[in-house]
């Protein structure tokens, strides 16, 4: 539940390697930090080697055997050491092998360029480095204790090498295609996963196994009976942002193995000497990790002569303190959830329209999972289209036993479409694309709340027909804005409908023409948002959870069967745009909090703290009142 992933990267120019390292001081200093489990590395990305061995580049300056003494004081105290190996990336095998390197099609090898301070990338498909990788496998294995292997930079570019050219032909790709060269690249990573996972089991059938990508989307299926565990690297700070864990979590929970959220205690990201995160936002962090079902790893760096560094080490155990606290109310958890969001195929690390899904719902405090076209969707009420999701014959079979079954549908744009058709089921035709861009909505008399005049839709729109219920229609412009005629600064006014509908609803679902999270995502429009929830507010009569809390907080509900209670997380740490990046310096209160939950009647309702909350029962719902609290809080229902 509470690991460091101990980075370790050292040019060879750097002397003195583990010069002060005490193995003792190293072992208390964990165990005061309350740290359960360390990363520590064989190889790091300049390619250098951290213990005595046989293989030729060990750090020249290394002063001790620095990982079986990382290892032992570990052990001693009852700390396991997962053991770390670059992949990817391994500068002293790119400088002996240079053929080792992936070559891109015009000819460049991967990686920095020769006058770059920079890393340069292995090919992940040639059999002599990957070899040379086994190894080390092998002799870590005859050495230590192995507690695990984390493989990292786990990425295969469009290498037409010799060894991919000649290999792509011979199975008949078309190298000349970009496509077809990404397409091998998948299936490189794919071979190479299951390469080095059969050869680590060979000596431990059981040995716990990462690759680590940066990302972890719906094509780790192909591959997950490799993994032993997931770990969601995600430095908010460091060009993950704040969005990024919710949205992999949220996938990764449904993927049936143990997972850790990575975060680190570095102010911006990797390899940052002397730069510390707020307390705040490490606490933040890992308690958003447990809230989602994850334990927490935080990234940290041994200092070169062996050290820790002792204000990280400190901050990193002041939040483990605070954490362990809650350990026997994350054991066997299991997210409560009522709506499932359907992933684009995308390689992208974010999404808009995912990103814009996961902030509306998260905001509006429902509860929630991402699926992939393999998940089981029919414990869900609703399913959410985003924008995109352009359909195949088998995902349009079950999304239409799915409504059968009763489930309902949220889809935008060009979601649901299937060679400009929409399911058979769906009384919708597919027109085409707006001719206007943007061009206005207008709610319909079940949506007069939300104002009674045309908003401007800052993206695209389908055309469609439809003779189910419209609940809101397109307006036009009065002309497209364009160089050869324009009016005001933006885009030109409303002149009037255009006899279109921009959402309707039927009994299976509701639609929207224009991509409204994407529009939320890339241009923050409140009226996006309220049209989602509008819409989820027909499909989902009653959420799980019901509060008054502001769209700021994160209401996350999970269930322990064993102990049949409801765990209720309510976080309240918001990012703020401070310099170029988010940050989280202080936990806020919250003040009043009304909250009702779906469930059977709780005999008792308390706070972490034993602090017992009267609860009002009615109507299928536990409603609780919570008069203060600052940043977080769990509140338990005791069935």
């Amino acid at each position: 539940m509470r690991a460091i992933h101990l980075d370790f990267h050292n040019s060879p120019l750097i002397e003195n390697i583990g010069s002060n390292f005490n193995p003792h001081t190293f072992a208390q200093e964990l165990l005061e930090a309350k740290v359960e489990s360390i990363t520590c590395f064989a190889k790091c990305h300049h390619g250098m080697i951290y213990y005595y061995t046989k293989l030729p580049t060990q750090h020249p300056h290394l002063q001790s055997d620095l990982l079986r003494e990382q290892i032992a004081a570990c052990h001693q105290v009852g700390i396991k050491v997962p053991i770390y190996i670059s992949l990817g990336l391994d500068e002293a095998m790119a400088t002996l092998h240079p053929d080792w390197r992936e070559l891109s099609a015009e000819g460049k090898l991967g990686g920095s360029s020769p006058l770059e301070a920079g890393w340069k990338k292995l090919c992940l498909n040639n059999d002599a480095y990957l070899t040379y990788v086994e190894e080390q496998i092998a002799e870590l294995f005859s050495l230590f204790v192995v507690d695990g292997l984390f493989f990292d930079i786990i990425h295969q570019g469009e290498c037409c090498c010799p060894h991919c050219l000649s290999q792509m032909i011979r199975e008949g790709y078309e190298p000349e295609k970009s496509e077809d060269r990404k397409a091998f690249a998948e299936k490189v990573v794919i071979l190479m996963k299951k390469r080095l996972s059969a050869f680590i089991r060979k000596y431990d059938g059981k040995c716990p196994i990462f690759y680590n990508a940066g990302h972890i989307d719906s094509s780790i299926r192909t591959n997950l009976s490799d993994y032993s565990h997931l770990e969601l690297e995600s430095l908010p700070t460091g060009g993950w942002g704040y969005d990024h864990f919710p949205i992999v979590a949220r996938f990764a929970r449904t993927l049936g193995l143990p997972y850790l959220g990575m975060t680190g205690r570095f102010h911006k990201s990797w390899a940052e000497y002397g730069g510390y995160k707020s307390p705040a936002a490490l606490e933040y962090e890992c308690l958003r990790s447990i809230a989602f079902g994850a334990g927490c790893s935080i990234g940290d760096q041994l200092l070169p002569d062996g050290r820790l560094d002792p204000l990280a080490i400190k901050l990193i155990g002041d939040t483990y303190k605070t954490l362990a606290q809650y350990e026997p109310y994350l054991k066997a958890a299991m997210p409560v959830t009522e709506i499932a969001v359907l992933m684009p195929k995308t390689k992208e690390r974010m999404d808009d329209a995912l990103a814009g899904a996961n902030s509306i719902l998260a905001q509006a405090q429902y509860q929630f999972d991402l699926v992939d076209g393999q998940c089981d969707w029919f414990g869900y009420s609703v399913l959410v289209l985003p924008d995109h999701i352009v359909l195949g014959k088998e995902l349009i079979d079950k999304i239409e036993e799915y409504q059968k079954a009763g489930g309902k549908i949220l889809a935008s744009y060009h979601s649901g479409l299937c060679q400009g058709k929409f399911p058979a089921s769906w009384p919708l035709e597919y027109l085409g694309e707006s001719e206007f861009v943007p061009d206005y909505l207008l709610p319909g008399d079940s949506w007069q709340s939300l104002g009674q005049m045309p908003f401007v839709m800052h993206e695209p729109a389908t055309e469609v027909e439809s003779e189910a219920r419209w609940l809101a229609e397109r307006w036009r412009p009065f002309f497209q804005r364009n160089w050869r005629h324009f009016s005001n600064h933006f885009h030109t006014p409303p002149q009037g409908p255009m006899g279109k509908p921009a959402a309707v609803s039927w009994e299976g679902g509701i639609y929207f023409t224009h991509p409204l999270f994407s529009i939320y995502r890339r241009h923050g429009s409140p009226i996006a948002k309220e049209l989602v929830l509008a819409a989820l507010g027909e499909l989902l009569v009653e959420p799980l959870v019901i509060s008054n809390a502001p769209s700021t907080a994160q209401l996350l509900l999970n269930y322990q069967k064993k102990e049949n209670r409801y765990c209720l997380h309510i976080l309240h740490y918001v990012p703020e745009r401070r310099s170029q990046l988010d940050l989280v310096e202080d936990p806020l209160p919250l003040v009043d909090l009304k909250i009702g939950i779906r469930m059977d009647s709780p005999k008792k309702v308390a706070t972490l703290s034993g602090k017992e909350l009267a609860v009002e029962y009615k109507a299928g719902r536990a409603w609780i009142e919570i008069g203060k609290l600052v940043g977080h809080e769990l509140v338990l229902f005791e069935l």
